[in-house]
């Protein structure tokens, strides 16, 4: 065969075929991961979670000494040896065996029943809630959920924005999905593992119980009740007694006598927890103002603690399989299959 001179050739005319770009990929999967990671860091921060769990976890630990079955007990025989003294000093002034004038045990006679009738409430309270309390002890320290929320929620963002970037360039970015699942499964992780969804229920009658007595008027109230005993006991100590057994003594001084044995002790115990109260006032109004922070949203924060980190984390997982390509399965593949069902045309 000759070619004719002078005449352009075939492949003049036909240049070399160039590959199509990549389709875009599913980006909405990405968007989604965005928006929770975005609402996972913004939440806790909005609603002052930060400095408020962790004021709520300094409570919990500044109260753990008083919330055992045995300090519970131990406050209610330092009642019952009160009720005995001044059980005592009544028979005492009724037999007319006390001599002349103590005005402080007077004052202790006259005011002790109110004194009992606030304090055996307080110490009720704390038993009732005994059972609430060790729940909100057993689960992850407060201080760190804001921030078990907060860091998959950074995480997710990273991934998503990445990802969709790669999703828009048509590849898999199955990088960015293993990321964004591995956050979203520890998010699923806290509420199941840490116990958030047996303990959550047990916060609002914690609260309930504790806010008559978790307050600056109350713990005034209480620390005026100290001054009142302290100065009975020092009269009885440095006159009652003494006088008693010099004028009468046959003078059955049992109830008395007890208190005083009783006394350092019982002392030391009541103001360790009257100091805990009044430490940890900001702190319990810390913990309400948390708990009310969802209140728009129509349920305490703590009742749906739990959901906070399990639903994000469900949508996120599945966010992350949204889209995944199966081997074989791309559209160049999808568009064959379409044009060619049963394995091409015969010929």
């Amino acid at each position: 065969m000759t070619t004719v001179s002078g005449l352009p050739a075939y492949s003049e005319f036909v240049s070399n075929p160039e590959a199509a770009p990549p389709r875009p990929l599913r980006r909405w999967p990405f968007v989604l991961i965005i928006v929770l990671g975005a609402l996972l860091v913004l939440a806790p921060i909005g609603t002052g979670m930060f400095p408020r769990a962790a004021k709520g976890e300094a409570m919990i630990d500044a109260f753990e000494p008083y919330m055992t079955r045995s300090s519970i007990d131990g406050y209610r025989h330092d009642l019952q040896v009160l009720d005995d003294a001044r059980t005592n000093v009544i028979t005492l002034q009724q037999r007319g065996q006390q001599p002349g004038s103590y005005p402080r045990v007077d004052q202790f006679v006259r005011d002790y029943p109110e004194i009992r009738y606030h304090m055996s409430g307080m110490i009720g309270a704390i038993d009732d809630n005994r059972h609430n309390y060790e729940k909100l002890a057993a689960v992850p320290p407060f201080g760190t959920l804001p921030w078990l929320l907060a860091l998959p929620g950074a995480i997710l963002v990273g991934a998503g924005v990445l990802g969709f970037r790669r999703a828009q360039q048509g590849k898999q970015a199955l990088v960015w999905r293993s990321a964004a699942a591995l956050a979203a499964l520890g998010l699923i992780a806290v509420p199941l593992l840490g116990g958030l969804f047996p303990a959550s229920p047990a916060a609002q009658p914690l609260i309930n119980e504790l806010g008559p007595i978790l307050s600056h008027d109350e713990v005034r109230k209480l620390q005026g009740y100290f001054v009142t005993l302290v100065a009975a006991d020092g009269e009885l100590n440095s006159r009652y007694t003494a006088d008693v057994r010099t004028a009468h003594p046959e003078a059955d001084l049992a109830g008395i006598t007890t208190l005083e044995t009783r006394w350092q002790p019982m002392t030391s115990r009541f103001a360790a927890l009257i100091g805990a109260m009044n430490d940890n006032v900001r702190n319990f109004d810390a913990v309400v103002a948390l708990n009310d922070s969802t209140r728009p949203l129509g349920f305490g924060a703590f009742r749906g603690l739990g959901f906070c980190y399990l639903v994000p984390g469900i949508f996120a997982l599945a966010a992350t399989v949204e889209g995944i390509r199966l081997p074989g399965r791309g559209p160049a593949k999808r568009a064959a299959l379409r044009s060619n069902p049963v394995g091409g045309a015969r010929k």
